[in-house]
């Protein structure tokens, strides 16, 4: 009886039972990711690139940004753009033309559209001239407004994912038209 109210009122008990498993070879890594858009001016960090004000049929802007990381992997990334605000004739009617450094033509079309998907690798450098232009010379296009986001974006293998790790860093641009 003494052993057995002993046994009920001790908290654990020691076992003579023992296992173990030794897995060799491991090894954890882990990555940085993560790539800074530049202004290709002065190299310095960049958030905003097209302010431009008073745009007219016929009248465009340009600006340039350069990619760069210093991961030891290459990612994929691609480009978009996201439209934020204001009136969406006018954003519609922006056409937009992207180059690289050596002008070669990467994109050819309306602004909303955009669609780049490329591969960073470090220490190498990815220069982007963008070119904006409005063709519509239509009065209903007066005075108005379209702000939006170039946005660049990390992928593992599907530019759609949606889950993971990633980066992603958004260029604000604003665009406004004028009177004629």
């Amino acid at each position: 009886m003494l052993t057995y109210v002993f046994f009920v009122h001790t908290d654990y008990t020691d076992a003579d039972i023992f296992a173990e498993r030794v897995v060799a070879a491991n090894r954890i890594t882990a990555i940085s990711l993560d790539f800074f858009v530049k202004s290709s001016l002065n190299n310095q960090i960049s958030n905003r690139l097209f302010h431009s004000s008073g745009i007219g049929p016929g009248g465009f802007d340009l600006g340039a940004l350069r990619l760069m990381t210093n991961n030891e992997k290459k990612f994929n990334y691609r480009l978009k753009v996201e439209k934020l605000n204001g009136d969406d004739y006018l954003c519609n009617n922006l056409n937009l033309k992207i180059f690289d450094r050596n002008f070669f033509a990467l994109y050819n079309g309306p602004l909303l559209s955009t669609a780049i998907n490329s591969r960073l690798v470090k220490d190498d450098l990815t220069d982007y001239i963008f070119f904006i232009s409005l063709d519509n010379s239509d009065p209903a296009l007066m005075n108005k407004i379209c702000e939006f986001n170039f946005n660049f974006r990390t992928y593992n293998k599907n530019q759609t994912e949606d889950k993971g790790i990633f980066a992603e860093r958004l260029i604000n641009n604003l665009i406004s038209s004028g009177s004629w």
